[in-house]
This record gives structure tokens, sequence and C-alpha cells, in this order.
């Protein structure tokens, strides 16, 4: 009788499958924007559908903040379901009803385990525990040769974020506002910034073909987010 009720009391439309389809037939749903974090005190609820969250640090910050979570059952949400405001679901009529639990209830309040959870001391102490390989997986890795090639990868990772072309790189790869992070130490420290596109690279790395081809295709834009400022 409650999913009846649900069910005839729900609104329900078909998904645009294009930009063309969601002009000519608008969802009913009123997207805001980004809002800062001050201002979302008065709102109890925080759904998100999405199976393809990278970070998920939006349903993070939910939580954090004592809010009710509907997300799906998902492998990526697996880390959020053990939360008690977190309201999984695996169908719209599972969703309806996690919706309307979560509007005629009052979320509990995080307990200092669970808390614990969103410092970034629990956060390095489960990237750790991720990336931690055992001696036998490190002997076979050394054997095939990935350990070097892991070793390569973290050296040019290391590397390209040096100096300002390493803001320009980062800003390119969409790092927003906080890409001039170079920029911002120097300016700070009351440094020139002129001539420091090249500051802490090795000689090694500054010699290397990838760089090469990294300067050729970056100048140009390196150039134009001078110009800027």
């Amino acid at each position: 009788k409650k999913y009846e009720l649900l069910k005839s009391s729900s609104l329900e439309f078909e998904l645009p499958k294009s930009f063309h389809e969601l002009r000519k037939k608008p969802i009913p749903a009123n997207f805001r924007g980004p809002v800062d974090h001050a201002l979302l005190g008065k709102y109890g609820v925080f759904v998100n559908p999405s199976v393809s969250e990278v970070l998920c640090t939006t349903t993070f910050e939910a939580l954090a903040m004592g809010k009710f979570v509907i997300i799906p059952v998902h492998e990526s949400n697996k880390f959020f379901l053990k939360f008690p405001n977190c309201l999984g679901y695996r169908n719209k009529w599972e969703f309806a009803a996690s919706l309307r639990w979560a509007l005629t209830h009052e979320p509990e309040p995080l307990t200092q385990e669970l808390a614990k959870s969103f410092t970034w001391e629990a956060a390095t102490d489960r990237l750790i525990k991720s990336s931690a390989i055992t001696r036998r997986e490190a002997t076979q890795r050394a054997m095939l040769g990935t350990a070097r090639l892991d070793e390569r990868i973290a050296f040019f990772h290391r590397e390209l974020g040096k100096g300002t072309k390493g803001d320009a790189l980062r800003k390119f790869l969409g790092g927003g506002p906080i890409s001039d992070q170079v920029k911002y130490e120097m300016a700070k420290q009351g440094m020139d910034q002129d001539g420091s596109d090249d500051e802490g690279l090795s000689r090694k790395f500054h010699s290397s073909s990838l760089v090469r081809a990294i300067k050729s295709s970056f100048s140009g834009f390196v150039l134009q987010d001078a110009n800027l400022y």
C-alpha cells in the first residue's frame, strides 16, 4: 500500500536523451548552480543520483554537514552506505521511499567515530591502506618492470607541477582558480614571477622529449594566460 501511494502521487517523466530534447521539453527541475556551503543550512536533504562521480566530494560534504544523503546503491557509493544518514536506493520506488523518509525525519547526530571519518588524517589512512602492496606483489612488480615504470610516471608527475608551466598545465586540465599555485607562493614571498617558467625543473627532465612537446603545446596557452593579468 505504501508503494502504491508513492506511485500514484509521484511525478514521472522521461529523461531527455539529447540537448535538443531538453530544450524541447525541459525536465521539471531548477538548477541554481554553485552555492556556498554556508548558505545551505536550511536544507536537510542532499540527492546525488550519479553513478559516475569520481571523487564523490559533494556526498562526503553533505554527510559531514549532518544532512540526509540519498544515493544509488553502487560500487562507487559503497563507502557512504555505512553512515546512518545515507539512504541508498536500487529503483525509483526505493528512491521515493527514501526521499519521503528524509523529509519526515531528522538526521541522526554524527558519533565521534563517524565524524573522524571526515578528517584528513582518516583520509590519509585510507589512501595508505588502499595503495599498500605486499612484499610478494612488490617482488613481482620488480621482476615485470612495472615498478620502474611507476617511478618514471611519478617523476614526470612531480616535475610537471613545477614552475608557472605547472600552473598553466593545471589550469588547462580544469584546475580552475586554484591552478596558480606557484604564482601564489611567489607573490606571497614577494618574488619576481618573470622568467620562472622553468624554476625547479631538473636538467634531465628539461631535456626530455616530453617536455619539448609540452612546451610547444602550451607556449601559446601560457602567453594567453599571462595577458589576463
